[in-house]
């Protein structure tokens, strides 16, 4: 990168670390500026620092811009006193904003004319000044995705829930930049954001690398959208790419797996729910098929067939209907559902949705913490909880490729045709019968 824009880079998140810092508490706006600091810095500026006290007071920020490849300069060489020099500027400009701000002034624009000049490139550069895309919005590009998608454009189509979860990160993020705007995010936001969520110590690193995923892959859509234009300075990629994310913890699988105990207690409960017949069959379902509570909650009663007297479950795509794979499948009615009365169940239902109503699946959470589970103080959701646990029982002698394909689980193979013969059915009801039941 050149000088100007490393110490333009250096001076944004001088000010986005002193924006993190301000939401904190009250005491950082009361700490005031280091005059001796701010005498330093002049002299290092004009030129009157040697090597090693320009090393101490702007070293570390070298390092930092040197290890992140934006320069190569090396300590003792004419390049690495210029960059040292232009991030003494950077400094001081940056204090000068943090003055201001400690008086209320957030208008501040930086004076010295080489910073300068590198925001109105910078801005120029990224279309803020006079683009199409100054007034673009996260929401308009996921729109844009979701069109792109349904005419068979715009790459891989994502389910209305994981747009949702999208929703709500944006939701999250604009929230702390303060912004809609999606041509102006900087690499800066970006980690002020991830910072501010790690050292708040309420999300997990998981759930904060998902957050951070999700906005990068919305930035990646709006980048596609605008053929590279969106973000000129990186045309193949956008601000987000260059965005250190959190290591996930690793996780036991049993920690997001009902234990044998949980699971029979859910399904003992759901027994005894016989006027609510999503809190009767939605856990039965999931237990002894594997399908996802989405995928329960969307049947309709044209979706339960029999062949040579084997039952099964249609769970579609497309008319509004979608699975996480955008694949659907049939899938054999394990025994133990058939025993119980499903079929009977489905019989006696009209035409239309099974399981009819907004907001099932959050229900179904509610009714299972506050009943079967409420001993329990720390359980995985229905989706997690029963799934795995199915998924364990395929154990049971199963073939891989039937339990898959039952799951709903791409084996990356071009093999996988979601759908089949009646001969594949067939084989796949032979599969289902070495399925053990839960209770």
């Amino acid at each position: 990168m050149p000088v100007e824009q490393i110490a333009l880079r250096n001076y944004n998140e001088r000010l986005a670390f002193d924006d993190l810092l301000r939401n904190t508490g009250p005491r950082w706006a009361s700490v005031g500026i280091d005059d001796l600091l701010v005498a330093n810095l002049r002299d290092g500026v004009a030129g009157k620092l040697s090597d090693t006290t320009l090393e101490r007071l702007v070293g570390d920020r070298v390092e930092r811009y040197r290890r992140l490849g934006n320069t190569i300069v090396v300590n003792g060489s004419d390049e690495w006193r210029t960059l040292a020099r232009a991030l003494c500027m950077s400094e001081l400009e940056a204090l000068a904003r943090v003055a201001e701000r400690d008086e209320g002034d957030f208008s501040g624009k930086p004076k010295h004319p080489v910073l300068a000049k590198a925001v109105e490139v910078d801005e120029v550069a990224a279309g803020i000044s006079e683009s199409e895309f100054n007034i673009l919005t996260f929401e308009a590009v996921i729109q844009e995705k979701e069109r792109l998608t349904g005419i068979g454009l715009g790459g891989n189509t994502k389910s209305a829930a994981t747009l949702e979860k999208y929703r709500q990160t944006v939701y999250d993020f604009e929230h702390h930049r303060r912004s809609k705007k999606i041509a102006t995010v900087t690499l800066e936001e970006g980690e002020a954001w991830r910072n501010a969520m790690l050292e708040a110590g309420k999300l997990s690193r998981k759930t904060i690398r998902d957050k951070l995923a999700a906005i990068r892959a919305i930035l990646t859509w709006g980048q596609e959208q605008s053929r590279g234009k969106l973000f000129p300075a990186t045309p193949k990629g956008t601000p987000f790419d260059y965005l250190e994310l959190p290591v996930a913890e690793v996780r036991d699988s049993a920690d997001r797996t009902y234990t044998l105990e949980q699971a029979r207690k859910v399904l003992e409960a759901a027994r005894a729910e016989t006027a609510r017949p999503n809190f009767r069959w939605i856990p039965w379902l999931l237990a002894h098929s594997g399908m996802r509570v989405g995928e329960a909650l969307q049947l309709e009663k044209a979706d339960v067939s029999e062949l040579q007297g084997n039952w099964f479950i249609h769970i579609r795509v497309g008319d509004g209907r979608t699975t996480k794979t955008r694949k659907g499948r049939k899938v054999p009615i394990h025994q133990a559902l058939i025993a119980e009365g499903f079929i009977d169940f489905v019989n006696s239902r009209p035409a239309g949705k099974l399981f009819p109503g907004t907001f099932q699946d959050q229900r179904i959470r509610e009714w299972l913490k506050e009943g079967p589970l409420q001993e329990y103080s720390d359980t995985p959701p229905p989706n997690h909880g029963f799934r795995h646990l199915f998924e364990d029982a395929l154990f049971g002698d199963v073939n891989q490729k039937a339990a898959l394909y039952i799951v709903g689980r791409s084996s990356g193979s071009s093999a996988d045709d979601y759908g089949g013969s009646d001969l594949k059915l067939l084989e796949l009801a032979g599969q289902m019968k070495k399925v053990r039941s839960l209770i």
